[in-house]
Order: C-alpha cells, then sequence, then structure tokens
C-alpha cells in the first residue's frame, strides 16, 4: 500500500462531519498518525480524539498542544470545521449568525494555525491545509455570511504560506464545489433531491463526494504537492467556469 504520510501526524478539525471523516481515514490509510478534532465525540479508536468548541480560544490551544504532545509531533493541520450557512439576503443576516461563522470558519482557523505552527516548525516543517469553498471565489443568493467567510479563509491561507515559507511551512486552500454529505441532503430532504437541485449547476453533471475530497487533500499535503503553496486548489464540477 501506497504511505505517502508515514511518519506523519496530521490534526484535522470538523472530524465528526463527512468530509472531515473522509480526511482523517484517508490519511490514516496513507500512514499518518491522526488526531481528530471535533465538538462531538471522537470517531474511533484509531484516532486520537479531541473534543473541542472552536470558539473558546483556550480550547484551541489546548486542543493544539495535546495532539502534538500525544503523538510527538505534528506536522499536518487541516482546517475543515465549518459553521452551517445561514440562508438569509444581506439585510436579514443576524449579527449573531455573521460573527458565528467568521469565528468557526476564519478565527478558529486562525487560532488553529497560529498554535499549530510552532510544532510544524519544530518538526521541521509542515503543511496548512484550509478547507474552503468555491463559494469562496463566487456566491449564491442568501449566501452571504458563508460566502465572505471562506473568501476570507482563502486570504488566510495566502498569508500564513508567504509568511511562513521560509520555515519549510506551506499552506494550501482546496475549495470543493457542492458535496453530497449529510448537510446538504438534510437541506434537500435525500440524494436524489440533492442531485437534482443542485448536479445541475455542474458542468460535469454530477455533485463531488467525501472521498473525492480527501483525495484531494492527500495529494495536497504531500510530498508530490511540495512546490504548491498560497494556492487555492478549486475542485468543483466546473461550478465557477461558467
Amino acid at each position: 500500500m501506497d504511505t505517502p504520510l508515514r511518519g506523519k501526524v496530521a490534526l484535522v478539525t470538523g472530524a465528526a462531519g463527512d468530509i472531515g471523516t473522509a480526511i482523517a481515514r484517508r490519511f490514516a490509510a496513507a500512514g499518518a498518525d491522526v488526531a481528530t478534532l471535533d465538538v462531538k465525540p471522537g470517531l474511533s479508536k484509531e484516532f486520537f480524539p479531541l473534543s473541542c468548541d472552536l470558539t473558546d480560544p483556550v480550547a484551541i490551544h489546548r486542543a493544539v498542544d495535546d495532539a502534538a504532545r500525544h503523538y510527538g509531533a505534528l506536522h499536518i493541520l487541516v482546517n475543515n470545521a465549518a459553521a452551517s450557512t445561514a440562508r438569509q439576503p444581506v439585510a436579514d443576516i443576524t449579527l449573531e449568525d455573521w460573527q458565528r461563522h467568521f469565528a468557526v470558519n476564519v478565527t478558529a482557523a486562525f487560532l488553529m494555525a497560529k498554535h499549530a505552527i510552532p510544532h510544524l516548525r519544530a518538526a521541521g516543517g509542515g503543511v496548512v491545509l484550509n478547507i474552503a469553498s468555491q463559494l469562496g471565489s463566487v456566491t449564491s443568493k442568501d449566501g452571504a455570511a458563508y460566502s465572505a467567510s471562506k473568501a476570507a479563509l482563502i486570504s488566510l491561507t495566502r498569508s500564513i504560506a508567504v509568511d511562513h515559507a521560509a520555515e519549510g511551512i506551506r499552506a494550501v486552500s482546496l475549495s470543493p464545489g457542492a458535496i453530497m454529505t449529510s448537510r446538504l441532503t438534510s437541506r434537500f430532504g435525500s440524494e436524489a433531491a440533492t442531485s437534482k437541485a443542485m448536479a445541475g449547476l455542474h458542468p460535469i453533471g454530477r455533485l463531488g463526494t467525501p472521498d473525492e475530497v480527501a483525495e484531494a487533500a492527500l495529494f495536497l499535503v504531500s510530498g508530490k504537492a511540495s512546490f504548491f503553496t498560497g494556492s487555492d486548489v478549486v475542485m468543483d464540477g466546473g461550478y465557477t467556469a461558467i
């Protein structure tokens, strides 16, 4: 089996969700030791599970240090956690919803990176991978809070890449299009209804899968992508091409 992450330690946030679970399992299959972080209980005994409220700066710092201490190092941080989308026009978005999106999607990612980078530096380098969205480059009706926060996350990625390149630290954002997850199917009622509503928006004619996102994430944190930094990699089935 190909194990490009053997000897590496990864920390994945939002790990109880479909995409986070897929990334954690793919990284483990590629040889990494994986710490999983979510406000919900951990995935399974194959990972080091951490429970953390990403709106709590003290808890974030403790979780990052706990992951590094448990495995003896930290090489990869995946900021995957995201707040649920508030489907409202700009004039109707509450300040609470707006701030919640930025707290989870941007501020938590900043704090995770802030506290992970010293561990990456100590390990001789590493990767910060931020899971953004194609809606960080474009938007959708009633999706301002989510789109604005993902655009900010893409910008944060560039800053991490520029500020820490000399320390052997890369930073990349991965921007999926619509992915068939429980978050989407709960919105539309079923996979069939989700596909009917959204597949036609993508020239490729279908939604993506969590496993496809996990494969892209694996590539971007591996040595095969060693010249990728400061980039936003869009995998959206052609959504932003039209």
